[in-house]
């Protein structure tokens, strides 16, 4: 019984206290549903139009052999010849040579792609491997990558690379032979069972 007339006197409390409450704090400690939801959607990260223009400005970091630190001037100057502004940074590598991969965000035009290809192969170690675009930032180019896992690096012949940096290719072309050559050609299998084939995306 002690405890049926506590919870009656509290009911009766807060009762006394929403009729004194004014009209407008009740209104606001009982909105409803669609009150308290957002009235449009988030943007997604998915989409590349979804930016404002000054956020659609791709990075190009590109990893440097500290004996070649003298090229960073020519490589800056190359690679914001694409026609569009970029970002450029450039990093040293404290060792001999930085690996020879590339990296090309989902929402990087083909005309950054192309630039980032010839200052890789002109400037830098070359483009042995591409890096699997799920990892990377969307308008980020990565070249001579050291931050990245090497599992996530796929070989790329000389023949593919021409392909990628053939000037007919829209962006849209341009992005969707890239995921094509940077996704995983086989799976290693456990206990040393060697590898298998990975079934391409349809």
């Amino acid at each position: 019984m002690n405890m049926l007339g506590r919870m009656m006197r509290w009911g009766v409390a807060a009762a006394w206290i929403m009729i004194a409450l004014p009209v407008e704090a009740q209104a606001q400690a009982v909105q409803t549903p669609q009150e308290t939801s957002p009235k449009t959607s988030p943007k997604t990260s998915d989409d590349c139009a979804a930016d404002e223009p000054d956020a659609r400005t791709a990075t190009i970091e590109f990893v440097l052999s500290k004996k070649h630190k003298d090229r960073s001037g020519e490589i800056t100057q190359l690679l914001n010849s694409a026609g569009e502004p970029v970002h450029v940074r450039i990093k040293l590598f404290p060792f001999l040579d930085p690996p020879s991969n590339l990296g090309i965000g989902k929402c990087v035009s083909a005309g950054v792609g192309r630039t980032a290809i010839q200052a890789a192969t002109t400037q830098g170690t070359g483009v042995t491997r591409l890096i699997r675009q799920d990892i990377l930032p969307h308008r980020w180019v990565k070249i001579g990558s050291t931050d990245t896992a090497e599992l996530a690096w796929i070989a790329v012949s000389a023949d593919d690379l021409k392909r990628l940096a053939d000037p007919a290719l829209t962006t849209d072309g341009f992005q969707t032979l890239y995921r094509e050559l940077a996704a995983p050609k086989e799976r290693k299998l456990p206990f040393g069972m060697g590898t298998m084939p990975v079934e391409p995306p349809r």
